[in-house]
């Protein structure tokens, strides 16, 4: 019996669709960790953008798969993946533009005197110090470069996500059928 079962839904529409979707997620939960202070625990904001990631991709290959008759290949899922992680890093990197330069210009400051207390209190070294601390300005992060390096990121997370996540996510058709 041959299976000749079309969809509308294509591996880029629905990371387009995904990416727009947890795009605006992400903004909600990046303000919410802004306006907490949270953004600047690494080890509470890292973890939480990650989870909304991995959500993200999971209904996204679930919605693709329900719309494909229960098919995705691992290649679909990683596309649908890179799309999603790309339109949602475009959305997240123009919401912290527009935050950093317009919304709370104090908050590269903040990060800054939050980053150098931290550093203190593990003992580092003041030449690395002053290293690491010459890339948090208001010139660095409220760039529009910035948006560049953002959706770069979040390009490449989703590609690394993807392979992780589509190798268990994927459902291909077998040979034999």
């Amino acid at each position: 019996m041959e299976n000749t079962a079309t969809t509308t839904e294509t591996p880029v529409s629905v990371g387009i669709r995904y990416g727009l979707l947890f795009g605006v997620i992400g903004i909600i939960v990046d303000f919410g960790l802004k306006v907490t202070e949270l953004a600047f625990k690494f080890s509470v904001a890292m973890p939480i953008s990650i989870l909304v990631w991995v959500v993200g991709i999971i209904l996204a290959h679930r919605y693709f798969k329900s719309q494909n008759g229960g098919l995705m290949t691992f290649g679909q899922g990683v596309v649908i993946s890179i799309v999603l992680g790309a339109i949602s890093a475009i959305l997240t990197g123009t919401f912290n533009y527009v935050y950093i330069n317009f919304i709370d210009p104090d908050y590269v400051t903040a990060m800054r005197a939050d980053m150098e207390a931290w550093m203190s209190s593990m003992n580092v070294p003041e030449e690395q110090l002053e290293k690491s601390l010459a890339d948090i300005s208001q010139e660095k992060l409220g760039s529009v470069l910035g948006i560049g390096k953002v959706v770069l990121g979040g390009t490449i997370g989703g590609a690394v996500l993807g392979l992780i996540i589509s190798a268990f996510t994927k459902h291909k058709l077998p040979e034999f059928e």
